[in-house]
Parts: C-alpha cells; sequence; structure tokens
C-alpha cells in the first residue's frame, strides 16, 4: 500500500514538472538562436557597410533594367519599398562555388561573400552554416521548416535580409531547428517556431 501511494505521488510531481521543464527548454532554446540570429545580424549589417563603402554603385546600377533594390516588404503592415535582398540562393551558389560569376557586381553577391566571411562559412566543408537552396522554393513567406524540411542538418539555415539603396539592414529572417527569427531595427526581435518569414514583393 505504501508503495502505491509513493508511485502515486511520484506521478503526481512528473506530470507537474515535466511541462514546466519543458518550457524551459523551449525558452533556452528560443533564447539560443535569437542570440545566433543577433550575430547573423550584425555581421550582414558590417557586410552591408563595407560593400555599400567601397562600391555603391553596385546597390544601384549592375542593371538597370533589373535595379538590386527593386524589392518590397510589409513591416506592420506597412509597405517598405525600393528595397534589396540577400537569400540562400545567392549565398548557396557562393559557397558551392567562391569563383562564381553569377551577378558578380552586384550588391547582393558582394553582400553575399562578405556575410559568408564574417559568419565563418566561406568553405563549404568547414562553413559555420550551410545555406541550403532546395529546388522551387523561396527564403520569403515560408516556415523554417518548409524550406529546410522536417530534418535539417545541425548546421542548416535559412536567411533573408531586406537592405536600403544605402547599405542600412531594415529586416532579416534567421531560421534554424524550425524557429524563424525576425530582427527589425527598433523593434521587438520575434523568435516563432514554425513562425513564417516575411513576404518580398518584386
Amino acid at each position: 500500500m505504501e508503495l502505491i501511494v509513493v508511485l502515486t505521488i511520484l506521478a503526481i510531481l512528473a506530470a507537474l514538472l515535466i511541462p514546466a521543464l519543458t518550457g524551459y527548454i523551449r525558452k533556452a532554446k528560443e533564447k539560443a538562436i535569437i542570440t545566433e540570429a543577433t550575430d547573423v545580424w550584425k555581421a550582414s549589417q558590417a557586410a552591408l557597410s563595407e560593400c555599400y563603402a567601397l562600391y555603391p554603385e553596385s546597390f544601384t546600377d549592375p542593371a538597370p533594367s533589373k535595379p538590386p533594390c527593386r524589392f518590397a516588404t510589409y513591416i506592420d503592415d506597412e509597405k517598405v519599398s525600393n528595397l534589396g535582398r540577400v537569400t540562400n540562393a545567392a549565398l548557396n551558389a557562393l559557397q558551392q562555388n567562391p569563383n562564381d560569376q553569377t551577378e558578380v557586381n552586384t550588391s547582393s553577391r558582394r553582400i553575399s561573400r562578405q556575410v559568408l566571411d564574417y559568419l565563418d562559412s566561406t568553405k563549404k566543408s568547414d562553413a559555420r552554416y550551410l545555406f541550403t537552396a532546395p529546388s522551387g522554393k523561396n527564403t520569403w513567406n515560408t516556415t523554417c521548416n518548409a524550406f529546410l524540411g522536417s530534418n535539417p542538418g545541425s548546421r542548416e539555415v535559412l536567411l533573408q535580409i531586406f537592405h536600403t539603396a544605402d547599405g542600412r539592414v531594415v529586416a532579416i529572417n534567421f531560421g534554424k531547428d524550425g524557429y524563424m527569427v525576425t530582427i527589425i531595427p527598433g523593434k521587438k526581435t520575434t523568435c516563432v517556431y514554425n513562425g513564417t518569414s516575411l513576404n518580398s514583393i518584386g
């Protein structure tokens, strides 16, 4: 009888503690991913500042019929236009082949090279992050799991950077382990499991 009482008490304690422990683990995971995303935001802004200082023409001139800063997104239901965009596609192309010449003089490719360098991800073999680019999938208006699949590698991430024509980051999405972090300067950073990245227009 005493054993049954002890087992019952243990079962009750487990029922109370497991949800609390699960919540603690989730919050710790969110905090770690936000910290990573903040580091990526800093690297992105540093890359943009450097590229704009050295090659301001690449933000406007390379293809007048298809200018680099031709995109838009919505932030707090307000459309923000004339933005440049860096996504996994450009980052992946340069990880696969550092000498890739596609759009070589555009701001997107110049920024991508610097972002990879700052994140110690230039060489695919020992990259801190792998910027995979699944065929037929976009980094915008998607969840981390929809883009990377339900079982991505530990280094696989989604990155989307929106920037102005004068070299300022206005928003990034950083997706990893199913979480989507959105950083917009001046606003609260969000981290949502299975959250959706910002949409891109243009």
